[in-house]
């Protein structure tokens, strides 16, 4: 138990598709990847979404990282289907498990990757892995800036930033219903709104963000990170990405700001864009937190959205000396 409440299992989210109910032609285009019928099958436990993601391993010893989704799971197929796209791309530097095959299907997609020895990330967090994951993301974002060409020519671009990262501003124009916040923004909309605004600001830059950085998407070895699920990338500041990351250190008891400033892709920030950041997270967060599950997503989502929502609030109050 953490002050925000129970931590979520980061390990064991997923409720996930299985092989039987994978249909015959994506299982024999798995077989025939492998070499051989699957003798070993591990299903991924983290995650949200509901696609089959698992390590399988043929009785020759040859393994991949299978994800496959088909037209029940839309976001899944969708996600995976950039994933594909978007990883084939990445740069050399980008310490990414490698997609070794991709088939897509009229109503299907499969993706095989390089299996690599480690684990899911888990609450709490042990420094040394903390250490790993924020290795791993710096040569990410040092291969990833300026934005590579090939990510530009698959369509990767700085888009509008998305309104959900604006959630205090709607609340303070009466656009959108209020939603649940800690005791410390109290009285503070206008104020949260205010900071909120210099996003747009904050985000430019001619670099390609991973948009979705936390540790439940990488893997943990003995002497490297690995960083998963390439489907949201972005011409933005990777060092928005560095933040979102940090909000689960910083919910788990380590120093989050310390650990940002001495990131190499804070070098410029100012404290100001780092509470803009902090902000416009903590707003996304808590504002989707209080929605209905989704059919066919985890049940565990809702509960990561809130307390990552208010581990984020935490560290923007401690900043601005907010009690």
């Amino acid at each position: 138990m953490s002050r925000f409440g129970p931590t979520v299992p980061y390990d064991a989210t997923a409720v996930r598709a299985t092989w039987p109910t994978l249909p015959r032609y994506v299982q024999e285009r798995i077989i025939a990847e492998l070499g051989g019928k699957p003798a070993d099958i591990r299903m991924a436990g983290g995650g949200f979404s509901s696609g089959f993601a698992a390590r399988v391993r043929a009785e020759s010893g040859a393994e991949l990282f299978i994800k496959a989704a088909g037209p029940d799971n839309s976001f899944a197929l969708d996600a995976f289907r950039q994933e594909a796209r978007v990883n084939a791309a990445l740069p050399q530097g980008v310490p990414a498990p490698r997609l070794e095959f991709a088939a897509d299907f009229e109503d299907w997609t499969v993706l095989g990757f390089e299996a690599v020895d480690g684990r899911a990330p888990t609450l709490p967090m042990d420094a040394r892995d903390l250490d790993l994951m924020l290795d791993a993301w710096a040569a990410a974002a040092a291969a990833l800036t300026p934005a590579p060409q090939a990510l530009l020519d698959l369509g990767v671009s700085a888009r509008p930033v998305d309104h959900k990262l604006r959630q205090f501003a709607f609340v303070a124009a009466g656009g959108v219903d209020p939603f649940p916040i800690p005791a410390a923004f109290e009285g503070r909309i206008d104020e949260l709104a205010a900071l909120e605004q210099g996003i747009d600001a904050a985000l430019t830059a001619d670099s390609v963000m991973h948009f979705d950085l936390r540790p439940d998407n990488m893997i943990v070895g003995a002497e490297q990170a690995w960083i998963c699920d390439w489907n949201w990338v972005e011409v933005h500041s990777t060092w928005f990405d560095t933040a979102c990351f940090l909000i689960a250190a910083h919910g788990d008891g380590h120093d989050a700001d310390a650990l940002f400033w001495a990131h190499p892709t804070a070098a410029g920030v100012t404290a100001d864009e780092l509470d803009t950041a902090l902000v416009s997270i903590t707003g996304y967060y808590l504002s989707q937190a209080v929605d209905p599950p989704i059919p066919g997503v985890s049940p565990h989502l809702r509960a990561h959205q809130r307390w990552s929502g208010l581990a984020a609030a935490d560290w923007l109050a401690q900043r601005r000396g907010w009690t």
